[in-house]
């Protein structure tokens, strides 16, 4: 009997028949395949999901923190790692890191939060979120039994030189205000039309534990022109905005405000237009949760005054409207995806045949294992536009969208589904060809 080496197995497969061959190569490959998932599954290390509700620097997270594992999928993960963020009223955001055990971990879970101004860069802001996902991610390597391969070391100055009794922070020069000015412009150029949107807006805004204000200035000039077969045309938008409030912070739940807005804008025939609000907020949840769940009913009473450009369709040309409207809204980020949306309904005062209906919904949720599903859906029932020129519009103001129409409803909605498969890590970053394709 003929003895078949490996060797003759792999250069002469014909010795032993092709199908034998097949079988063999296919038992070769189970054989690594359990191999390498028998080593993955005693590695030193842990599987960690990394879940965010918006943009967290993941590329750059996974080239940092080396001594974990990033996975592609919830469901094999021993870490959830969700990153919760949320705007301050200075510009900048206040993140929050959830960490849940899973599997060896199962009970384990922490909170960690950190705060960047508006003035930060991306670099430094990520520089915060990958030590603050460390030190969160410490407590499980400890856990795992490899805590040890890791060091600890502190910047503070107290740490490095002798400890000092420490003291209080300098007293802010702002008292927490904190200003912004921006402007942009835009143009496109072409030999049948030319078209020039220009924005600018200064906004002042102070946020504390017991109040928030803001002020704000926005300006927008829009200029469309055109040249085709002889016919020529020029369209012209202009816009200014003015507005403020202050809310005031009654206990963790209720809160109490106050609104004013300013308009002027040749889309909605307004040559002036002032809304006046007070407005009492309910938050189901305490407000130091909204990161993570907020569920809020407000109830906003006030006038709002119109002068027209051109007379409306109800024959006006000036008019002082009293009104109300109820809002509930909700946002939650959990482990399982966010979710947010709410509902409106508003109406006024002397004459409630003129109200407006409609809401939102906005979710992204994993549904199992590498599938998920995310939308957004807005709709709106308006019977309120008591602004619509009687005049009516040219086609020409239609197809360029020069002014507001009325409409007994408007619904705009995606969904989108998805489903992953394949290696379950995540840590690899390779940016080649990234942005010069």
């Amino acid at each position: 009997m003929q003895l078949v080496t490996y060797d003759a197995l792999f250069f002469e497969p014909t010795k032993i028949g092709m199908k034998k061959f097949l079988v063999y190569l296919l038992f070769l490959g189970c054989f690594q395949l359990a191999t390498a998932q028998s080593t993955d599954s005693t590695s030193n290390t842990i599987k960690v999901f990394l879940n965010c509700s918006n943009y967290c620097y993941q590329d750059y997270l996974r080239t940092q923190i080396t001594w974990v594992n990033f996975v592609q999928d919830q469901f094999v993960a021993e870490v959830d790692l969700l990153v919760a963020s949320i705007n301050t009223g200075s510009g900048g955001t206040a993140f929050t890191l959830y960490f849940k055990g899973r599997k060896q971990f199962n009970g384990m879970t922490d909170t960690l939060h950190f705060v960047t101004n508006a003035i930060n860069t991306d670099a430094e802001v990520r520089e915060l979120m990958s030590q603050k996902m460390k030190l969160g991610l410490v407590r499980f390597a400890a856990q795992a039994g490899f805590g040890d391969q890791l060091l600890i070391t502190s910047t503070n100055v107290q740490d490095i030189d002798d400890i000092g009794s420490g003291g209080n922070p300098e007293e802010d020069p702002f008292n927490a205000w904190v200003f912004r000015v921006s402007g942009n412009a835009n143009m496109d150029v072409q030999k049948v039309s030319q078209s020039g949107d220009f924005f600018g807006s200064i906004t002042a805004t102070q946020v504390k534990e017991e109040f928030k204000l803001r002020l704000s200035l926005n300006a927008n000039y829009s200029e469309q022109r055109y040249n085709y077969n002889g016919e020529k045309g020029t369209f012209t938008l202009r816009s200014q905005n003015v507005s403020g409030f202050y809310v005031h912070s009654l206990n963790p739940r209720w809160s109490l405000g106050a609104f004013t807005n300013i308009q002027v804008s040749d889309f909605s025939n307004y040559d002036y237009w002032q809304r006046v609000n007070v407005a009492l907020e309910y938050n189901f949840f305490p407000y130091k949760q909204a990161q993570s769940k907020l569920l809020t009913l407000g109830y906003f009473v006030g006038a709002t005054y119109y002068d027209f450009q051109d007379t409306t369709i109800y024959n006006q040309l000036v008019q002082l409207v009293p009104s109300h409207s109820i809002n509930l809204g909700s946002s939650f980020t959990q482990t399982w995806g966010s979710l947010s949306g709410g509902v409106y309904a508003s109406a006024f005062i002397d004459d409630f045949e003129k109200r407006a209906l409609g809401g939102w919904l906005n979710f992204d949720v994993r549904i199992f294992k590498g599938f998920s599903i995310n939308s957004y859906i807005n709709f709106g029932i308006p019977r309120d536009q008591i602004n619509i020129r009687k005049s009516g519009a040219t086609s020409d103001e239609v197809l360029l969208q020069q002014q507001e129409l009325q409409s007994n409803f408007n619904f705009n909605s995606y969904i989108g589904l998805g489903y992953r498969f394949g290696s379950i890590y995540n840590n690899v970053v390779n940016p080649r060809f990234d942005y010069s394709n």
